[in-house]
């Protein structure tokens, strides 16, 4: 009997085991397939990404909030409401920037938020710095609505940025998919030597 339970224990013990392994397994490909299923339609249509996803990842790109956003660091920015944006949040808007000469994405505080002629207008301005002032292609004055409003920044990922740029780079894309797909490739490999060999010995 207490053998019975011993061997009963090593058997239920070696399932909860397989099956966390299991869990953890399918876990992992799901990730894998989001992060690769957001990075290709990220490419494929970066304007539609927060919509289909629910979030989009911004890089910084000038120093206009450090210290709290430095050059470099990826923004992880969640589509909103208008009911949910409050002064003193950090958001990401597409604006028109006279450096780039075309249209572009910025992440700033929100420093006001007016209601005029039952228009909400959002007031931004970067580190410390005093309110932005926004023109069209024609040096025109304009104002920054929900329309204009990506999302929410939620968190940042320090230094994240070098990595992004990469993931954004189609051959750096296919160079790291080509080494993952080589390592899981050994991975495997080696695990079903592994129980070959201990096929044999028993």
């Amino acid at each position: 009997m207490c053998l019975l339970t011993i061997e009963s224990l090593k058997k239920n013990t070696n399932m909860r085991k397989l099956a966390i392994k299991r869990i953890l397994s399918i876990a992992f490909y799901t990730l894998v397939i989001f992060l690769t299923s957001y990075l290709i339609f990220d490419y494929i249509a970066p304007e539609k990404t927060v919509d289909i996803f629910g979030f989009k990842i911004f890089v910084v790109d000038s120093p206009s909030m450090e210290p709290t956003l430095r050059v470099n660091d990826a923004v992880v920015v969640f589509k909103t409401k208008a009911s949910k944006i409050h002064q003193e949040d950090i958001i990401t808007f597409e604006v028109y920037l006279p450096d780039l000469q075309a249209k572009g994405y910025v992440t700033h505080y929100v420093g006001e938020i007016i209601d005029a002629n039952n228009q909400i207008i959002y007031k931004t301005h970067g580190e410390g710095s005093e309110i932005d002032e926004w023109e069209d292609e024609d040096g025109n004055p304009i104002e920054i609505v929900i329309e204009n409003i990506i999302g929410k920044v939620a968190f940042k990922i320090p230094g994240a940025g070098h990595f992004i740029k990469l993931l954004r780079d189609p051959v750096m894309v296919l160079l790291l998919a080509g080494n993952i797909a080589i390592i899981v490739f050994i991975f495997y490999y080696v695990k079903k030597q592994k129980h070959i060999n201990e096929e044999n010995k028993d």
